[in-house]
């Protein structure tokens, strides 16, 4: 198979041809006002949500909840769980069904079709990339499970969400402005953080063209996100007696103290969006960009200890004598108290045609780019109101990482018939994926007093053994999808997905990584029984493939006086067989529906963390999950104006096999909670006013891959929480609608592994006027 030009530039030339040669096959042009269109688009690969799993939340249904960031849309969705741990958070991370947070890398999120995933790291540093999008700007949010449909690769194996956003009317001015404040006493921490979030959009149509800009900019001070924690040393090093500390233990039970917090994490975006929508009759033309600035600061870290004196100074040492025990403050020959600030800007970029040919056919062509313009971190190599700040820095200890040619690019065309060959009970839908990653990350000793850093080319440093790594990945796709209405009772779908990987241009330090390449098939199968229009039985099973992404291939991670994050070059893909039995029954008002999943998947990777702190990308032999799923629906509960949407989620994901470490076989998977549960309950109480509560319960779960942290709420832990929420909106006047919220009503306090928001307070106005 030939490779696809790699230039942005020739990728966009190529789409033009394209539409030039859809416009030839079209024999029909059909006229419609802007205001009147179905974008095509939505028309292609239906059957994703027919053989899927899957859930939908409109925007009038998101009323009734807190929006702040794009991200809370998917608060209480069946099965899910988006680790934002603070208002404005770059890790939001998200998991579905038996893929736990941290395997980012197995969901998939799109905006208009505009990925907003991050498949070139996982982890935390894999989080999507929420904040591109304005919560403002939803319509609806889709929320697909699994790997069912050939549309989708491997990565959907936890599964696949889709933002729906409001597409161009009459014309139309939005300014909205919200207010956020956090209450926060933990350890020796008792502080207010507050944030505010600006959003102003203008959207129109001129003929056949619509258009939609906007602007929108957070600010917020997040809690402390990390508790420093010691236990004592056997070290007879010189100790320096201090008071201030708490006595307390980790998440495995060991006994120590804490000595200090990270301090507030401030964080400020500012986002910049335009859409374009052009309808040429049968074909229409998007198109969008989303720059995005974003800065992140952490510099007030709190020291608990003190001097013995009466002037009771902090205490900076390594070594601290308390309670008559010595404890290391430092990890790995590091300051755990330094400051750390980012800059990153963004920008990502698509151009879709779609269109209307013979024979029922629709087609679409669409293209992206997302580029890192910038992304500089710098840390201290101590806290600078240490005595030894600057002696530290004279040695070049602190560090500056930055990534460079780092971005994807992507291009789909897809072509979709519900009446194949004019037979209305046949329907069939093709297509074409590829795609380019590249990541290059660089690191340098850096000088926080003069701001200089230590250039090493791609070598590394000799003293601290830190080297550049990256490298690049691409993957070509054929799929197909077919579905055959047996009887009026009967519905067959039958689906083949085809990837070839490849991987080039890997290296660490002055190293290179030999070039792979490995191609798999992914059949898909489902078969449905509906024996009446209100009741349907569906069972769909699928193989997956998800390939490493350049962080698990080539990225190695280097903190302090060592390297903490190895990657492996040699990986193997995770191959998973998925099954998931739905029972779905639907009326006018209500939506009931019982899934029961069961998931196997061998050479799981994931990140392992040896007692010295060093972490390896290494497979896990197998992983295998069983889960059951209800969700519940209902408008207008016994005809009174309150509607319901409930969810109540079992998962029961256990290693069950593990080549490196048998001992694990047996163990519950990290990060999985065995129970999930959601509430939402809205009362419209008159016409310009109604008002919500919704609770979200999770059970505890493990965070290491031997189940032996146990303990809970303390830093590390992976905690069960139930949290309230509140919220009311009043419609003051036709063009204001002013709303109030609470977060964490009673101020639970559970940590995963960073600690969640406590009790947070929102005000927001909303200023619309329609033309």
């Amino acid at each position: 198979m030939p490779v696809p030009p790699a230039n942005p530039i020739h990728t966009v030339f190529l789409l033009k041809h394209i539409a030039l040669s859809f416009v030839l096959l079209s024999t029909t042009v059909t006229a419609r006002d802007l205001e009147e269109v179905i974008i095509l688009a939505d028309q292609l690969f239906k059957d994703t949500t027919v053989v899927s799993p899957s859930s939908v939340i409109t925007a009038e249904q998101l009323e009734s909840i807190n929006l702040v960031n794009v991200e809370d849309s998917l608060t209480y969705e069946p099965g899910l769980i988006v680790r934002k741990r603070f208002i404005g958070d770059a890790n939001g991370v998200i998991g579905l069904r038996g893929s736990n947070m941290f395997q980012t890398t197995r969901s998939m999120v799109f905006a208009d079709g505009m990925p907003l995933h991050y498949h070139l790291q996982t982890r935390f540093r894999g989080a999507p990339r929420w904040s591109l999008v304005s919560p403002s700007e939803i319509d609806q949010v889709e929320v697909v499970y699994g790997p069912y449909s050939s549309e989708y690769s491997g990565n959907a194996m936890g599964g696949v969400v889709n933002l729906v956003t409001r597409q161009p009317g009459t014309e139309r001015i939005e300014i909205e402005s919200g207010f956020f404040s956090q209450q926060y006493g933990v350890l020796n921490t008792d502080e207010t953080y507050t944030g505010h979030r600006l959003f102003a959009s203008y959207e129109n149509t001129y003929a056949d063209l619509g258009l939609f800009a906007s602007y929108m900019r957070l600010q917020n001070k997040g809690q402390p996100q990390s508790q420093l924690f010691a236990k004592p040393s056997s070290n007879n090093a010189t100790a320096t007696v201090a008071s201030g500390a708490i006595d307390g233990v980790n998440e495995f039970g060991d006994k120590g103290i804490y000595f200090a917090d990270s301090g507030s994490e401030e964080a400020t975006t500012d986002l910049y969006k335009l859409k374009l929508f052009y309808d040429l009759d049968n074909i229409q033309l998007r198109g969008s960009v989303a720059y995005e600035q974003r800065n992140q600061m952490q510099d007030q870290n709190n020291n608990f200890l003190r001097d013995d004196n009466d002037n009771g100074n902090a205490i900076f040492d390594r070594h601290i004598e308390f309670d008559g025990n010595v404890y290391d403050t430092y990890q790995y020959g590091h300051s755990r108290l330094q400051d750390r600030t980012q800059n990153r800007d963004s920008i990502v970029a698509g151009v879709g045609a779609s269109m209307e040919l013979r024979s029922n056919w629709i087609a679409d062509g669409f293209y992206s780019v997302f580029k890192i313009l910038e992304d500089i971190e710098t840390r201290s190599g101590n806290n600078p109101e240490s005595a030894s700040y600057e002696s530290d820095n004279e040695r070049y200890k602190g560090r500056i990482t930055e990534y460079d040619d780092t971005g994807w690019e992507i291009f789909d065309i897809k072509f979709a018939t519900e009446s194949l060959a004019g037979n209305d009970l046949q329907r069939l839908s093709l297509g074409a994926h590829y795609d380019e990653y590249k990541l290059t990350y660089i690191v340098d000793d850096y000088n926080s007093i003069t701001g200089l850093r230590d250039d090493d080319e791609i070598d590394g440093n000799s003293e601290t053994g830190r080297a550049d790594s990256g490298g690049a990945a691409s993957t070509w796709a054929l799929f197909a999808q077919y579905g055959y209405q047996l009887t009026d009772n009967w519905d067959l779908s039958l689906g083949l997905r085809y990837e070839d990987w490849q991987t080039e241009k890997g290296f660490l330090g002055g190293t290179e990584s030999e070039a792979r390449s490995k191609g798999g098939w992914s059949p898909k199968l489902s078969l449905a029984w509906m024996p009446n229009d209100a009741l349907e039985v569906r069972y769909s099973a699928a193989k997956a493939l998800r390939f490493p992404v350049i962080e698990e291939l080539y990225v190695n991670v280097v903190d302090g006086s060592g390297t903490s994050m190895i990657s492996d070059p040699t990986l193997e893909p995770e191959d998973g067989v998925f099954h998931n039995l739905s029972f779905a029954s639907n009326t006018e008002d209500s939506s009931k529906r019982l899934n029961i999943f069961h998931e196997v998947i061998e050479d799981v990777i994931f990140n392992q963390r040896a007692s010295n702190g060093v972490s390896a990308f290494l497979p896990v032999g197998e992983v295998t999950t069983t889960g059951v799923e209800l969700i519940w629906e209902q408008r207008q509960l016994m005809n009174i104006p309150l509607d319901i949407r409930h969810n109540l989620t079992y998962t029961d994901a256990e290693i069950t096999d593990n080549v490196f470490n048998p001992s694990y076989v047996g163990n519950d998977f990290p990060r999985t909670a065995k129970w999930r549960s959601n509430l939402i309950l809205s009362y419209q109480w008159r016409d310009d006013f109604n008002a919500a509560i919704n609770m979200r319960y999770a059970s505890d779960s493990f965070g290491s891959l031997d189940n032996t942290d146990t303990v809970d709420n303390v830093f590390g832990a992976q905690d069960g929480f139930l949290t309230v929420g509140l919220k009311a909106n009043w419609q003051f006047s036709k063009f204001l609608k002013l709303s109030a919220a609470v977060d964490n009503l009673f101020d639970e306090q559970a940590y995963v592994y960073h600690p969640w928001p406590g009790r947070t307070f929102h005000l927001k106005a909303n200023y619309e006027l329609n033309r």
